[in-house]
């Protein structure tokens, strides 16, 4: 009888303990800008009970009444939480106010003050590590990669332009694929009050009053043109002309670096709408196959964080790999659809090749002829991929092509160069940033992902967690602020 009575009170024991544990669930985000943040591990504490959020920043847990729920993510301070009578857990990660700054100077990595972060949640992932997601317990479980992993830096040659004419320097690095950077000239349009005008057509000639190049200006009302940009062909003056509303400014130049417009009221056209057009070009064969899958989570939270910070935007993937393979190129036009856009992206995976070079051309040429809205803010082409085209006299003379189309409508380009790539193709995408007034990025070693990622020729750079940089790019060209 005393042991039956043990028995019935161990169990009245159990029952009461599962009665008081409940399903706990809610969102994590970042308390400075809102974000939800995937893959922070969330523990029962002084157990084995755990999970991770998912791509929404979203995460479900059984705990009882009275315990503490442990919320931890790489590059934040780690959060405890007492679950009360409710079911809902919403936590804000404070970023941790004692990591580093990483600042890559030459080829090297120095520590130095403490002061900002520019590493957020850029953990190490071994080989290993790679293709699974860490788990606590039997009740939770993650299938696909999570975003926040992938690291990368910024150069943006425009921006450092001193820097880059020394890099230039000595090397004939123009000559095969014929893009000639060195003679640039900046143009701003502005209004009367200084405001900048974007959409803006500029124009440049020789003496010859031949066309030499087409470009508009963008948010800041700034063109950058080039006097010789295919070609070494001198000219004695140059004319740069902006027509509007039947007005025409004009200057004659011979070595300005920098040209202001500035426009009479009357004479102001807005062609600017509150739209932003994102398209990513990205290269879908084999050698991508060891990046493919965190690109993919990287470019879905990218995605959703524009899609809570930019009202109006469309988007749009074109995904190639080269001739001979499943398919050369599959693109997908514009779309204010996010959902079918992520799973657009979803459905793709890394395949095909066989050579070193793809068919960069045919992406390029796929993805600048799509319904492109001329009158956004903001035109930004994200170039992802970690070799060359084939080259060849045709392939030279599309990409530089493709190049003056970009510019003439107002297309900046961005590269996002992976793991295995050279140095021409360094070069190459440079050349293509600074000719389409954009920016260089390119993948790191830090966060231990993929193969080995060329360091660029560069004096320093900072890293960043690539979607950090890449949200942050879109918003700068987009005007966004706050």
């Amino acid at each position: 009888m005393k042991h039956l009575l043990n028995m019935l009170f161990v169990t009245l024991i159990v029952f009461q303990m599962q009665s008081q544990e409940q399903t706990i669930s809610g969102i994590v985000t970042g308390a400075e800008d809102g974000y939800p943040l995937p893959g922070v591990n969330v523990i029962v504490k002084g157990t084995s009970t755990g999970t991770q959020t998912d791509f929404d920043g979203k995460y479900q847990i059984q705990a009882n009444e009275g315990e503490i729920l442990v919320f931890s993510y790489v590059g934040y301070d780690t959060k405890n939480v007492k679950v009360g009578k409710s079911r809902v857990v919403n936590v804000a990660l404070e970023i941790g106010s004692m990591l580093d700054e990483v600042v890559v100077s030459g080829y090297s990595s120095s520590v130095k003050n403490k002061a900002k972060v520019y590493i957020r949640g850029a953990a190490s992932v071994s080989k290993s590590e790679k293709s699974t997601a860490k788990t606590y317990g039997a009740r939770s479980s993650v299938t696909e990669s999570q975003s926040g992993q992938l690291t990368a830096g910024e150069i943006n040659d425009n921006e450092k332009w001193d820097e880059w004419l020394k890099v230039l320097k000595g090397k004939n690095l123009n000559t095969n694929w014929g893009f000639y950077t060195e003679s640039k000239i900046e143009v701003l349009v502005n209004d009367i009050n200084n405001n900048p005008l974007g959409n803006i057509k500029v124009t440049l000639y020789n003496t010859a009053n031949e066309v030499l190049m087409v470009a508009m200006t963008d948010v800041f009302g700034k063109a950058i043109l080039f006097k010789n940009l295919n070609s070494q062909n001198v000219s004695d003056f140059y004319t740069i002309q902006v027509i509007q509303n039947n007005s025409v400014y004009g200057e004659k130049i011979t070595n300005q670096k920098k040209v202001v417009f500035t426009l009479e009221e009357k004479n102001v056209e807005y062609n600017v709408e509150n739209n932003v057009e994102v398209m990513f070009t990205i290269d879908a064969t084999g050698s991508m196959g060891d990046e493919m899958n965190y690109l993919k989570s990287e470019l879905k939270n990218i995605i959703s964080r524009l899609d809570k910070r930019i009202n109006q935007k469309r988007v749009a993937l074109t995904f190639y790999r080269d001739f001979g393979d499943e398919y050369v190129v599959r693109d997908f036009d514009f779309d204010t659809n996010i959902d079918r856009v992520k799973a657009n992206l979803s459905n793709q995976n890394a395949n095909g090749g066989g050579d070193y070079e793809e068919a960069v051309e045919e992406a390029l040429k796929a993805s600048l002829s799509k319904s492109w809205n001329v009158k956004a803010k903001a035109k930004l082409l994200f170039l992802l991929l970690d070799a060359p085209p084939h080259y060849n006299d045709k392939n030279v003379e599309v990409l530089q092509k493709q190049i003056k189309l970009a510019q003439k409508m107002g297309i900046k380009i961005i590269p996002i160069v992976a793991s295995g790539a050279n140095k021409d193709l360094e070069f190459l995408m440079r050349f293509f940033s600074v000719s389409t007034n954009g920016t260089y990025v390119f993948l790191t070693d830090d966060s231990g992902i993929g193969e080995t990622h060329l360091k660029p020729s560069a004096d320093d750079y900072k890293v960043e967690k690539l979607n950090d940089l890449i949200v942050r790019l879109i918003e700068k060209y987009s005007g966004v602020t706050g």
